[in-house]
């Protein structure tokens, strides 16, 4: 470790780990939206800058809020330091959030017939699934907020342990909500893989699988625990 990165307060979120973890993350989501939709699909590179990076925020968004979840429980790496484990998981869950508001602003900005004709009817208003889709997204990143405020370094003292613990808890809820948007936004299309580009899901069907894992994975700790 060099002497600049020792001096580091060591509950600072943004850090070479941390970092590194945007990096593939972002990254990796980045990639698989361009080769996906501009390499083999037949989306313009100039919808680079926003409707392709929409897909990729997205996909980030629940990659970093399953990534939360799952730091002590199924990744391992930071269990003989237990400082940088939780700085780990408090910047994958507001990076989450963070990504998971963008997404929002992106998408309503984006949030025409021309974008997303099968969200609307023949009026040019949202049909039920544009609205179910929207509604349940928004109420997901409501939820999102209760474990990125209880990350604030007075929550945990000024709410007391069990509410703190509680708040965590909402981004479960969260995730199921999450996973209600994607299947209204895209189960139609994750059934015909005979369209998908080279064989390539499409994003809302890989970040499905990201909210899947922590929430099997919790489910099967609670049923543990009662045993």
């Amino acid at each position: 470790m060099s002497t600049a990165q020792s001096r580091l307060p060591a509950d600072r979120l943004w850090q070479p780990t941390t970092v590194k973890w945007f990096v593939v993350i972002f990254g990796a989501s980045l990639i698989y939206a361009i080769l996906r939709y501009h390499v083999v699909g037949d989306v313009a590179w100039h919808h680079l800058p926003l409707f392709i990076l929409n897909k990729a925020t997205s996909l980030a968004a629940v990659a970093f809020v399953a990534s939360s979840y799952l730091v002590g429980k199924v990744v391992h790496w930071y269990d003989d330091d237990k400082a940088l484990r939780l700085v780990v998981i408090k910047f994958c869950g507001l990076m989450g959030f963070f990504l998971a508001t963008t997404h929002a602003l992106f998408s309503m900005s984006l949030l025409t017939p021309a974008y997303f004709a099968k969200y609307f009817d023949a009026s040019g208003r949202l049909n039920l699934q544009g609205e179910l889709a929207i509604s349940v997204g928004v109420v997901a990143i409501f939820f999102l907020m209760a474990p990125a405020i209880a990350t604030l370094p007075m929550m945990s003292r000024e709410l007391g342990g069990w509410r703190w613990k509680r708040g965590q808890r909402m981004g479960y809820m969260a995730l199921f909500l999450v996973l209600g948007h994607l299947i209204v936004l895209g189960v139609k299309g994750w059934l015909v893989p005979t369209d998908w580009p080279a064989g390539l899901p499409p994003i809302s069907l890989l970040a499905a699988v990201f909210v899947l894992v922590p929430l099997v994975v919790k489910r099967k700790l609670v049923l543990k625990k009662r045993k």
